[in-house]
């Protein structure tokens, strides 16, 4: 059942909110590319990558990647994928949404060839439903009240709270958005890295009255030890994202006990061999984890899988930021009253519209 073709489509996704933000960028769209990896019995592997320019990606050297990746799995058998992996990353160094997607594409043509939903590749099922978080972006305090009722009356309770870093302005927007929810939503905030230690914690001590139960990244990705010192001092968890893009950054924040969680996306990571090996090296440090997904309803129903099949997520995952777009390819994944069930039918259970 070798590869026999490799194709790539770039996809450019429009966001039904054209003023879309967090604190370091944002906007009404975003590329990336889809991988269809085809086997000589007619199946087809799907892969995602995103093209994340806040972390150092262009389209440009994502696409270039992609078809030099390309051209070097052709004649391949899916199953090697250890094979292949040496291969790539001794081709190109580094691009990790790139290889990624050739990961993903791998596993999802794997588990078709099987007739097996991907979970059972990862580790088998887990849960069977996942509670889904919905992000709000940054806005004057009232637009985001206004999007969190609009979210709340389509079933979802759970939301990530993006802030910027000012403490006025932050305490607001938790302080109105707790008031129009109510007591039984569930709130975190994401700071991306805005805040300082020292106001961080104080910002979040002052935020503990409105219930928040997490906030990730509170300061610089590469500030450990105010990270560090900040899960110590404040009651919600504390989780590193930006702080933890690579395996080995990973390695270094559970070894050192720096944060409670760690959000884990498989675009970003690298693909699933490494998300399942960082899920690994999280539950040796008792750490928890989450994933999340910013892209196509392949992004998230792949960070789906990942989180069906593994034991330490403990807390709901960001992966409806699908609907965001009004034009997404893949169909095949919906959210229900603010839950995600598990497909049980072969491979990632999404497709390619016509």
């Amino acid at each position: 059942m070798n590869i026999v073709k490799a194709e790539i489509v770039a996809t450019e996704l429009v966001r039904e909110d054209a003023d879309w933000r967090w604190a370091r960028g944002g906007g009404g769209k975003q590329h990336c590319f889809i991988i269809k990896l085809t086997s000589e019995n007619d199946l087809v592997g799907l892969g995602y990558a995103g093209v994340s320019t806040h972390h150092g990606d262009s389209r440009g050297g994502v696409k270039s990647a992609l078809e030099t990746y390309a051209s070097l799995l052709i004649g391949e058998d899916p199953f090697n994928v250890e094979k292949i992996s040496a291969t790539l990353s001794g081709v190109l160094h580094g691009n990790e949404g790139a290889n990624a997607a050739i990961d993903v594409a791998l596993h999802d043509l794997q588990a078709k060839i099987l007739g097996l939903p991907l979970y059972a590749l990862l580790g088998g099922l887990v849960r069977a439903e996942i509670p889904v978080i919905r992000i709000l972006s940054l806005k004057e305090p009232a637009k985001m009240v206004a999007n969190a009722v609009k979210l709340v009356e389509q079933g979802y309770c759970f939301f990530k709270i993006k802030l910027n870093g000012n403490q006025v302005q932050d305490l607001q927007r938790v302080k109105e958005i707790r008031n129009a929810v109510g007591e039984t939503i569930h709130l975190t905030v994401d700071a991306n890295q805005t805040y300082v230690p020292k106001t961080a914690i104080a910002t979040l001590k002052r935020m503990e009255e409105y219930g928040i139960e997490l906030c990730e990244q509170p300061v610089r990705a590469d500030d450990w030890e105010g990270l560090a010192a900040v899960t110590r001092a404040v009651d919600c968890l504390v989780e590193a994202h930006e702080s933890a893009l690579r395996l080995e950054h990973i390695y270094g924040l559970v070894k050192n006990q720096v944060v409670d969680c760690i959000n884990i996306k498989i675009d970003q990571l690298g693909g699933l061999r490494k998300a399942k090996i960082a899920a690994a090296i999280c539950k040796l440090g008792n750490v928890s984890v989450r994933a999340g997904s910013m892209g196509s309803r392949l992004s998230a129903a792949t960070s789906m899988h990942f989180v069906a099949s593994t034991s330490n997520v403990s807390y709901a995952c960001e992966l409806g930021e699908y609907a965001g777009f009004l034009n997404d390819p893949v169909s095949g994944l919906e959210v229900e009253q603010g839950i995600l069930k598990v497909p049980t039918g072969p491979g990632i259970g999404v497709s390619l519209r016509a």
